[in-house]
């Protein structure tokens, strides 16, 4: 059976709606290729995932279509990696999956359907992070937009805020390493990291804002949590479970809070400019995080799945060292946050991304 055919995704990429259809967005756009991939990956999973795909993935119902869609993506990330895709499982719509060494796996995604942000919006955003990053600043800056109205924005205001800001903090007049602004329609919050900033390199870390921002965050716990929950309380002993999240837009998520909603705060860390050197110790404690807790060890990680504007499917694994079936970075073929150093008699973890 084949998933999409030249002909179906030409019909497809013809057809007018009213309501725009993600499937028919595809079909006509540069993510065509992007459904030619996940045509390929359909040839190779059992039959079960087939039938189940062929309804979800030529659906143009885009809840329907993305929750497949999310499937079949997170398992291209896996099949890359040695795993096959065998079946479905319960108890949740689930796939089974089992590695080429013997080993086997639940995996369970929870898809994120999103409405894309306003463009005016997007483009005020683009501007504040480029004004800036052009700040004369020795350490990195992040922006935590709290409020933010539609309005003709205007950065030099903000500009003037954060040259002040500097100035003081070089001159030893401030305490502390935050700062924020604020009037009618917007209400801005800026930190200064410990990282620092790179010849060539702007001072913004990252910029996190409405509608993604921290609201985001909440309903992506608040639906781990309840997911997680019932998978584990269902599932047979020893599973092994892997829960993928994907969204249909960039998640915009600051990197800082996703680790500790994983792994609580780190004891430690270390960093000389280069992200890809910088290390993070840590230990099982007193702070609330969702690989801390006794009942999730059968969840061996979270793989994060997105998709920024004008690019196909981004994915990134956060895995879990305290799990009872732990994953290795080269079971995943994406970024992997995991462990470089056990030391098991203090009970600590240094990890770090793994390309």
């Amino acid at each position: 059976m084949q998933l999409y055919t030249d002909s179906l995704l030409n019909d497809l990429a013809g057809q007018p709606d009213g309501q725009e259809s993600m499937l028919r967005q595809m079909a006509r756009g540069p993510e065509r290729n992007v459904l030619e991939h996940l045509g390929q990956l359909f040839s190779q999973v059992a039959s079960p995932v087939q039938d189940r795909w062929a309804d979800s993935l030529r659906s143009t119902d885009n809840r329907r279509f993305f929750q497949g869609f999310g499937e079949a993506v997170s398992a291209a990330f896996l099949a890359k990696s040695g795993w096959s895709i065998v079946d479905l499982c319960a108890p949740r719509p689930c796939l089974l999956l089992k590695h080429q060494d013997g080993r086997t796996m639940h995996m369970v995604t929870l898809a994120f359907l999103k409405h894309p942000p306003r463009l005016e919006d997007e483009r005020a955003r683009e501007t504040l992070a480029r004004v800036v990053n052009r700040a004369d600043s020795d350490r990195r800056i992040t922006i935590l937009v709290h409020k933010w109205n539609p309005h003709p924005f205007d950065p030099e205001p903000v500009r003037r805020c954060v040259d002040v800001w500097l100035a003081a903090i070089k001159k030893g007049e401030w305490k502390g390493r935050y700062a924020t602004y604020e009037d009618d329609h917007v209400k801005i919050e800026f930190a200064l990291t410990d990282e620092p900033t790179l010849e060539g390199q702007g001072s913004v870390a990252f910029l996190l804002a409405p509608p993604n921002g921290l609201h985001a965050l909440d309903v992506v716990e608040s639906r781990l949590v309840y997911e997680i929950d019932n998978l584990v309380s269902m599932a047979p002993e020893g599973t092994s479970i892997l829960v993928s999240m994907v969204t249909n837009t960039a998640w915009g998520l600051p990197p800082g809070l996703v680790r500790s909603l994983f792994y609580g705060r780190p004891i430690w860390s270390i960093a000389d400019g280069h992200p890809e050197n910088r290390k993070f110790a840590f230990t099982r404690g007193d702070d609330p995080a969702l690989f801390h807790e006794d009942r999730y060890h059968p969840v061996s990680g979270v793989l994060v799945v997105d998709r920024p504007q004008q690019r196909g499917p981004c994915g990134r694994a956060y895995l879990n060292p305290w799990s009872s079936a732990t994953l290795r970075a080269s079971d995943i073929n994406a970024p992997t946050f995991s462990t470089v150093r056990p030391e098991a008699d203090k009970g600590l973890h240094v990890m770090r991304w793994t390309p």
